[in-house]
């Protein structure tokens, strides 16, 4: 039975270490960010913030209901002091001369208690209700945010993860290179031995080489810091590795985009979007200014019960009353020093900004999309051109390494040979990131980056 158990916990751990090796999708890692990005996360706190504000001004709308309680007991009863009628009440010739003018009297008794509730209730509130929009609108900018907020990280998400596949298939064509160069220093090595070449150019190709690894080591730290800014964005554990998948170069130069700038719709764009809630918001606060001005109407409803007595609510002398009142508060404003006409008047300037604004970012949208489209297009003849220059690099410098081993090429034009090809290699893989750059570009400009994850 231990044994069973052994093997199954053994099985279990190896289980759990090879998902953990699993390589990661792109759509894996933006799901995982969706769910994890801190960013995000404090969204969607807000929008859930926006909601219970909502609740809040709704319930402000609904009959405020309050019940309140007390008990007391009076060691020194209420002093009322008054005139002294009671003497001049009497029959002249019972007054007493000598009486006090003013005469104390204790009111209350022992022991006092009450019990009641009140009921308020807004009839007529203009600014209170124009809050209500208010909130509504704040709640629908807040849910719009969300989808900015998801679609950044989207974006963040696919550039870190094709910056990491791009630098490691870099990686790859600088170990090529370096195939290539240990061959051609192997032959160097026993041609220097045979005495057939100098020691300074067995020397100089080992330079390149060494070169070459140092370019490598550079290329090795921009993935590790690609890859950092990629957990980053995913909420992942920075001490974690995060294996992803290799770059597909025949899937990712096949990306296909309808280059028509007649089928931009900004509208569509959340960008856009809350900008026109923002202009709505702009239009509900001169609403809310004007409101002020309007009368309100409140009803007010209270009912109490009163307990009273020398003795402990008990005994000829506890007595008990009921008391209700309801009534209809009404206020008009008449003057308020001009204060609401100076929050009106900024409203209307705040209104007329939002308009501003919103022109100025319907160009700057048209203008991005424009761009990306322009960038995209050139980025994607650049992949072509530098692809077709890395392959013409490695013949040459196969046919140069050729006519070297038989005396017909220097040591110079090796190494050249060697330069050109390291540089075409460097410049296809730029071209590479370049163009999955615009393209994210794109697809974000557009509002369709989460096409993306298809």
């Amino acid at each position: 039975m231990k044994r069973t158990l052994l093997f199954l916990l053994l099985l279990l751990i190896g289980s759990s270490k090879l998902r953990s090796q699993e390589e990661l999708t792109l759509n894996d890692c933006v799901k995982y960010a969706i769910e994890n990005n801190r960013t995000l996360q404090k969204s969607k706190v807000d929008q859930e913030k926006s909601i219970e504000s909502q609740r809040e001004l709704l319930g402000a709308l609904l009959p405020q209901i309050n019940g309140s309680g007390a008990i007391s007991y009076n060691f020194d009863k209420n002093t009322v002091v008054m005139p002294n009628f009671m003497n001049s009440m009497l029959p002249p010739n019972l007054q007493d001369p000598n009486a006090d003018k003013y005469m104390t009297v204790p009111m209350g008794m022992n022991n006092a208690a009450n019990i009641g509730g009140s009921l308020v209730q807004q009839v007529v509130n203009f600014s209170l209700f124009n809050a209500l929009k208010i909130s509504k609108t704040a709640q629908s900018m807040a849910d719009i945010s969300v989808d900015i907020s998801t679609e950044d990280v989207i974006s963040q998400t696919a550039t870190f993860y094709y910056n990491v596949q791009v630098l490691e298939y870099g990686l790859k064509q600088f170990d090529r290179s370096s195939a290539l160069m240990d061959s051609t220093l192997k032959i160097m090595t026993a041609n220097k031995d045979n005495g057939t070449i100098r020691q300074v150019d067995f020397d100089r190709i080992k330079v390149a080489r060494t070169n070459l690894i140092s370019q490598k080591i550079g290329f090795n730290q921009a993935v590790s810091v690609q890859k950092n800014l990629l957990k980053l964005t995913m909420g992942y554990d920075v001490n974690n590795d995060i294996p992803i998948t290799s770059l597909d170069i025949s899937s990712l130069e096949r990306l296909i985009y309808p280059f028509n700038l007649d089928i931009f719709q900004p509208k569509d764009l959340p960008t856009l979007k809350l900008m026109n809630q923002r202009m709505k918001m702009s239009e509900l606060q001169i609403r809310s200014a004007k409101f002020e001005l309007l009368p309100s109407l409140t009803f007010v409803g209270n009912y109490s019960y009163y307990f009273m007595g020398d003795d402990f609510y008990t005994g000829p002398t506890f007595h008990k009353y009921p008391m209700s009142m309801v009534s209809l508060s009404l206020k008009i404003p008449i003057f308020t020093g001009f204060t609401t006409d100076a929050k009106i008047k900024k409203a209307k300037m705040d209104l007329s900004k939002t308009v501003y604004d919103q022109a100025q970012l319907e160009q700057s949208l048209h203008m991005a999309h424009s761009n990306a489209v322009m960038q995209l297009e050139s980025n994607k003849k650049t992949i072509e051109f530098q692809k077709d220059n890395m392959k013409l690099a490695e013949d040459v410098y196969a046919i140069t390494e050729r006519n070297f081993n038989i005396g017909i090429s220097s040591l110079s034009d090796v190494l050249n040979a060697s330069s050109e090809l390291i540089k075409a290699q460097i410049s296809y893989v730029e071209a590479l990131h370049n163009y999955v750059q615009s393209y994210i570009d794109l697809k974000k400009n557009d509002g369709t980056i989460r096409e993306i994850l298809n």
